[in-house]
């Protein structure tokens, strides 16, 4: 989420907001688009690569309408309000990418932009044909035993680092549980040569891979998930 780039239709500067500053988000408002004229909302659209309405349904539409109409290849959340009859399609069809409720928490909403930065990435990679194994300028190479920023940087890695990696670069959304990557490493291991680590646990893998990481000049961008697992942080 560091640095990316949101702009948001919102009455106020609200909790969600906030929480994606805090995330490392950069945040534009427009608090009513009656209010800014059209090459303002044109201009701030332009700005951005994700697009918040958490206005009125008539003024959500109609924006997601003109970001549609300019062709712009950006993810669009809209909030919806108390449960009206026909809201939910008419955001849809205008090309919302996402629909919540105004009592979901901010976490959630930065997980699904998370995870709609991810997959127009992912599509962005098949289109290009490029390696499954690639998530922005990371990818892994020599069949997953190797892990290459596209800075420069390269680390080689052990049998359970690469099992780890393998299991949350083939994830979707690349959010992997504590049972997927507990499973990864067991089957990791089962074909590995070698002596066998007592019961390797992710948390450890991740920590000293991170630890390497640094070493050898790159920050693998794992983040961990409290209670279900670990996601690949773009």
């Amino acid at each position: 989420m560091r640095d990316r780039r949101v702009w948001a239709l919102a009455p106020d500067d609200n909790a969600d907001l906030q929480y994606l500053r805090a995330q490392g988000c950069r945040v534009r408002r427009c608090g009513s688009i009656e209010d800014a004229d059209r090459e303002t909302v044109r201009a701030g659209l332009l700005s951005c690569d994700a697009v918040l309405l958490m206005a009125d349904a008539a003024s959500n539409c109609r924006t997601a309408r003109l970001a549609r109409d300019m062709g712009l290849s950006l993810d669009m959340v809209a909030v919806m309000g108390p449960a009206r009859r026909g809201e939910l399609t008419a955001l849809l069809r205008v090309g919302v990418d996402w629909v919540m409720r105004q009592d979901d928490s901010p976490a959630l909403l930065a997980a699904v932009l998370r995870t709609l930065r991810l997959r127009r990435l992912d599509h962005a990679a098949d289109a290009a044909g490029l390696a499954r194994h690639g998530i922005g300028p990371w990818t892994l190479e020599d069949q997953g035993w190797s892990l290459r920023h596209r800075g420069g940087a390269s680390l080689r890695l052990t049998v359970s680092e690469r099992a780890i990696l393998v299991c949350l670069f083939e994830a979707p959304g690349h959010v992997a549980s504590h049972a997927m990557l507990n499973q990864a490493l067991l089957q990791g291991w089962r074909h590995a040569y070698g002596r066998r680590p007592h019961d390797p646990k992710p948390r450890g893998v991740i920590s000293r891979l991170r630890w390497r990481g640094l070493q050898a000049g790159m920050e693998p961008p794992i983040e961990s998930l409290r209670g279900y697992g670990y996601v690949w942080e773009i």
